[in-house]
């Protein structure tokens, strides 16, 4: 089966999509409202989604694994959320004020978290990994910053550099490539690049750079970009010990893995290194939009407290920022996912995991299937993937060919991003995905 094969049925099944693009892209750049919204040759346009569904204009189903890139963990409009909504809704949406309900998910995500002495919200990922790294400045009175290669932290000029479309410079020293046009190149001057999962290259860039240093930001398990690469045994301590000798503030971004990987208790339950800070997006909305950043006391209070000293004092606000509709919706996810078994979802990617490693098998194709708990990523690799620069070996082509093909059979798994189970995933689901799976392969190898 060749890729035009799979896009000619996505074209044929996806009909009014594409009278819905002629007419979107009139009015939006590619018809989208984002670029992660676009697929070549064209996106397809949502109607509804529930539980593990999705069902795009023309009707069609999809096993959703995308999941909205990760924040639907019970599954799309579960009936806690939805409730709350409902009765927030009566109440207003956003007062430019605070409310008693942040407040209460404030005190979930600390009680869950140690770590997480003081908290902020903001309106996205991208915010909350903005504003930790002003905060980091500001208490350290340094400016630079330092980030893994093919790790993806956001959308602010500061982190679009060396992410998710390819390297420079040599394997052990990597250099700074800027990620998106309009991104000046004076912020190469300020963000450092040191190879994931390198401990001792690693270390050696920060030791060399680390009075300048104000904070080191990475994913404990980077998802979008690298797809889904754990840390190798020693690499977060590593870090954390550097990183901790010379007063730089080592900030997580779990806008994808927290409340995730290591159930309610997030990263630092899973892979037992605590940072200074993290930041979190995604599930803590409960599906609306959302952003957080906190961590220690001391670098909180003193940068964010209205009282501060001028001088550490650090502006961070928006108007939608902690909206009474996003509170009401994340307390409501994260009271119920404190009753759940996380290893329920755990387990299905685990199934999904190994079937597509047997099936490849099976079918002739070297595939490396990443990730922990509810997060995988299949690398077509001769090789195992550890790193971005392993990452970029792998068949793009045969990737994209074998996600065409489940979105042509009614399995949402983007090529590009790191793929979710959820709780309303079940295991008929999961052995659907595996059937499917198998007939593309299949049909590849044909």
């Amino acid at each position: 089966m060749f890729l035009q094969d799979y896009i000619d049925q996505y074209v044929a099944r996806t009909q009014k999509s594409g009278a819905v693009w002629d007419e979107a892209r009139r009015v939006l750049p590619g018809g989208v409202a984002g670029n992660a919204g676009f697929m070549a040759p064209r996106p397809i346009y949502i109607e509804k989604a529930r539980g593990s569904r999705l069902y795009d204009v023309d009707g069609n189903e999809y096993i959703d694994l995308l999941l909205g890139a990760g924040p639907h963990i019970l599954g799309h409009s579960p009936d806690c959320v939805v409730t709350a909504v409902g009765r927030q809704l009566e109440r207003g949406t956003s007062y430019m004020l605070f409310n008693e309900t942040g407040l209460k998910l404030a005190k979930l995500v600390q009680k869950h978290q140690p770590h997480i002495e003081m908290i902020r919200f903001a309106n996205s990922g991208s915010e909350a990994t903005m504003f930790a790294l002003r905060v980091a400045r500001s208490f350290t009175k340094r400016e630079k910053i330092a980030k893994p290669e093919g790790g993806y932290n956001g959308q602010h000029d500061t982190v679009l550099i060396s992410g998710t479309h390819g390297t420079a410079g040599p394997d052990r020293r990597p250099e700074g490539r800027l990620e998106s046009a309009g991104v000046p190149r004076g912020v190469l001057d300020g963000t450092l690049i040191f190879p994931w999962n390198d401990a001792e290259a690693t270390v050696t860039v920060i030791e060399e750079h680390a009075d300048e240093l104000a904070a080191v930001i990475l994913e404990p398990m980077p998802g979008f970009g690298m797809g889904a690469l754990s840390p190798a045994k020693g690499y977060l301590e590593a870090v954390r010990e550097v990183t901790k000798k010379h007063g730089i503030l080592l900030i997580y971004d779990e806008v994808l893995i927290g409340f995730r990987l290591g159930g309610v208790g997030g990263a630092t339950r899973h892979f037992g290194v605590v940072p200074d800070l993290s930041c979190y997006g995604k599930v803590i909305g409960g599906g609306f939009p959302v952003g957080a950043f906190g961590g220690r006391k001391d670098v909180m209070e003193k940068t964010l407290d209205p009282d501060a000293s001028p001088e550490y004092k650090v502006f961070q606000s928006g108007t939608f920022t902690g909206n009474a509709v996003t509170m009401a919706a994340g307390l409501a996810c994260l009271e119920e996912l404190e009753s759940r078994d996380y290893g329920y979802v755990d387990r299905l990617a685990e199934k999904i995991r190994t079937g597509l490693t047997t099936i490849a098998t099976e079918k002739g194709f070297p595939v490396h299937v990443t990730g922990e708990g509810s997060i995988f990523y299949p690398h077509f690799n001769e090789r195992p993937v550890t790193s971005m620069r392993g990452k970029l070996k792998d068949n793009a082509q045969r990737n994209r060919l074998f996600c065409m093909g489940l979105i042509a059979n009614g399995v949402y798994m983007p090529p590009l991003h790191a793929a979710v189970t959820c709780f309303a995933h079940t295991d008929a689901d999961v052995d659907h995905i595996l059937e499917v799976s198998e007939k593309v392969m299949g049909e590849m190898r044909e």
